[in-house]
């Protein structure tokens, strides 16, 4: 994943847009479940990285319920990852410092 590119002085990039491309290419059912579930928690909260967090953790439960065990340890560790990227979104999210995102 292009989580550190370099044109962006390795300070993060499109982790989320390349994780959700490969959901697309696995199996677009697993792109629409992540799209859907980014939609309803952003127009709920207006946080793109609550939304992304929250996204990235449903398909691995997705694969729990199937009692898909390989794929949920997959999607687990690619949660993990995405978990790690945001760090510093997720405290500003616990001090209520994060801002929101508008779309217009």
């Amino acid at each position: 994943m292009c989580v550190f590119p370099i044109w962006l002085k390795f300070h993060g990039g499109k982790g989320v847009a390349t994780y959700v491309g490969i959901l697309f290419v696995i199996d677009i059912y697993l792109g629409l479940l992540f799209t859907f579930v980014w939609f309803f928690i952003f127009i709920i909260s207006k946080f793109s990285s609550l939304s992304s967090l929250i996204g990235s953790i449903s398909i691995p439960i997705y694969f729990l319920f199937l009692s898909q065990f390989n794929d949920v340890l997959f999607f687990s560790i690619m949660f993990v990852l995405i978990f790690f990227t945001h760090r510093e979104n997720i405290k500003r999210l616990k001090n209520k410092e994060e801002t929101k995102t508008k779309i217009y």
